[in-house]
Parts: structure tokens; sequence; C-alpha cells
């Protein structure tokens, strides 16, 4: 059984998969917003044995529907293809997204539609490639609630993430360790933390009812 966690984005996706029983991430990361010294670290963590981090193309910031949708497409595409690497293919999946957070002001009404269209031809793909036995999306609310409480930050995450002895094995974990007080995590780092608690929390669930 394949079991992943997805906190989508269009430009940090952070993935947490198992893989040989344990924690594997991913990011399908557009680093153009990246100065010097973060690609640096994302370089550096690109190199973790339990990370796979792959920097997208400069992307079309068109305005043309075409173009946008394009764009979700190869992105669909080339996330499927690092799960399909990092999984075993020959085995069933359950998926899990996190849910969008509509109350958040980052997020415009055309930003929200156009993450919630990507995600779509996301899910689309991913049923399509593998054998999706269960996909279902998580509340926010209820992954910050397992991780700690509720109405937890980035911050407070971040926090449950490093002391979090469960990941304790992994270089991803150890690596972290070293921005232990960081107040402004590099990216995709934060994606990620999102990403294992997801996956962490869908392991204590069973199949969602589905018809």
């Amino acid at each position: 059984m394949n079991v992943v966690g997805i906190d989508f984005s269009i430009n940090s996706p952070g993935i947490c998969v198992l893989k040989d029983g344990k924690p594997h991430w991913i990011s399908y990361l557009n680093s153009t917003k990246s100065t010097k010294k973060d690609k640096a670290l994302q370089e550096e963590m690109s190199q973790l044995s339990d990370v796979t981090l792959i920097f997208q193309d400069e992307p079309d910031i068109s305005k043309h529907e075409l173009t946008r949708v394009n764009r979700h497409i190869k992105i669909a595409a080339s996330i499927v293809q690092l799960i399909h690497d990092n999984t075993d293919p020959t085995q069933p999946y359950r998926i899990y997204f996190e849910g969008a957070s509509y109350g958040t002001s980052r997020f415009g009404t055309n930003s929200l539609l156009d993450l919630q269209a990507a995600a779509s031809i996301l899910k689309y793909k991913l049923i399509e490639t593998f054998d999706v036995e269960d996909l279902d999306v998580i509340a926010p609310t209820a992954i910050k609630k397992f991780a700690g409480k509720g109405n937890m930050n980035k911050q407070q995450m971040w926090n449950a993430f490093i002391d979090d002895e469960s990941f304790q094995s992994s270089e991803f974990h150890s690596f972290c360790q070293r921005f232990r007080d960081e107040k402004k995590l590099v990216k995709p780092i934060d994606d990620l933390i999102d990403a294992a608690f997801i996956l962490k929390y869908s392991l204590t669930m069973g199949p969602s009812t589905q018809d």
C-alpha cells in the first residue's frame, strides 16, 4: 500500500510518501523567487537521501487561459512521475490532500480558483495513472489539531515538526534542526512539513467511505 500526503500549491507543492516504510519528501519547486542564499540551501536539501527536489522552469505569467491550463497539466504530470518514481506503482494508493484555507488573506478569488483548478487536474492525473484506493481532502484544522492544536500557525507547525521524535531517523529532520530557531523558512520546508503531518495523520485513519 502506498500512502501519499499532499500540501498542494502551484509554486511549491509539498508531498510526503512512504518509501520502504519511511517518509520521503518531494517538491516541484519554482525557485525564481528565491534568493541566492535560499537557492544554495535548496540545492543542499535536494542532496538528502529522503528528499526529491525538482526545480521548475520559470513559469509563464501570461493571463492567457490556455497557457495557465497547460502549465497546470505540466506540473501535474511531473508530480505524478515523481510519486511514481518514489513509491511502488504495483501497489494501490491512498492519497490525501490538505484542504484550502478559504479564509486566508493571501488568496484572492482568482488565485484560489486557479489553485483548485490545478489541484483538480492533479487529482485526475493521479487517478488516471495509479490504482487509487482512496482519495480524500483533509481540513487544515484537522491536520493542525493532530500536530498540536487546531489554530496552530506556520511557526507552531514548524516547532511541532522539529520536536516530533517519530521523524528523528530521517535526514530531512536532521537537516531542519540547523534552523530550529528560524522565523522565516526557506521554501519548500514549510510545505514539506505540512505534507509530513498530512501523511502521519492519514496513517491513523482507515480509507474514507466513498461511493
